[in-house]
């Protein structure tokens, strides 16, 4: 068994409503990081809740978070251990988060690149067959609220750019991608708070992301395939220039 190495600092514990979810993320960080390694059992409740310094309650809810995104199991007898990466939810909107935490920023910026590479080409494709008219209204309400400060990146414009990919991606219909919004609006998020660092300086692409749109709109959907793809070139830069200032 392993000893706990850390513990909650009181003067960060948040307000008792989100308790769980603090000692939720203090628990998942410790296994992102290493601190428990697949396979590893977790200390005992009891010495959890000193180390803590928190309600039995409140530590089995937070436990059963991290199982919700599988990255524990508890079984009479045995205990609660770390399960293997495989069973990781990796797409998660709070694991994203975490792991944004504990690993390296060109790293995570790879991963998360590679994801919109695979998936938003073949999203516009599909959004240029089946969206309608007030997805298509929508997504250029999102393109115009991007240009409000010439493409420079403001906390409005930046959520606008997330609205417009989000967008794109419900466009086509499916459900299931639909569902990989949050990986991308992640995604996103992590290039956004990169491209502030002065040695990256990286303005919206207001237009490639209207080529998108217009290939879209017109119903291409082998156009729209392509302008994404260029899209995604302009980010892959991005990367490139992130992993140069590691």
């Amino acid at each position: 068994m392993q000893k706990d190495k850390t513990s909650l600092p009181a003067a960060s514990l948040p307000m008792r409503g989100n308790l769980k979810s603090a000692v939720a993320e203090t628990l998942a960080l410790r296994i992102l990081d290493g601190t428990y390694q697949p396979g590893a059992t977790l200390p005992t409740e009891a010495d959890l809740l000193g180390s803590l310094g928190v309600s039995r309650t409140c530590l089995r809810e937070a436990l059963q978070i991290l199982v919700g995104k599988g990255l524990i199991t508890s079984r009479p007898k045995h205990g609660t251990s770390v399960r293997p990466e495989v069973h990781w939810n990796f797409l998660d909107d709070q694991m994203l988060a975490w792991r944004q935490k504990v690993v390296p920023q060109g790293q995570l910026l790879a991963e998360l690149v590679a994801i919109r590479e695979m998936v938003e080409p073949e999203a516009a494709a599909l959004a240029a067959q089946n969206a309608d008219a007030q997805t298509i209204a929508a997504m250029r309400e999102a393109l115009d609220a991007m240009g409000i400060a010439d493409g420079n990146r403001t906390p409005a414009t930046q959520d606008a750019d997330v609205r417009f990919h989000r967008l794109l991606l419900a466009a086509g219909g499916n459900a299931l991608l639909s569902g990989l919004g949050a990986c991308i609006e992640n995604a996103l998020r992590a290039s956004i708070r990169i491209s502030s660092d002065p040695g990256v300086s990286d303005p919206i692409a207001l237009g490639q992301h209207a080529r998108v749109l217009d290939a879209v709109e017109a119903r291409e959907p082998e156009r729209a395939r392509e302008e994404m793809r260029k899209l995604m070139a302009l980010t892959r830069a991005l990367l490139t220039r992130v992993k140069a200032l590691d």
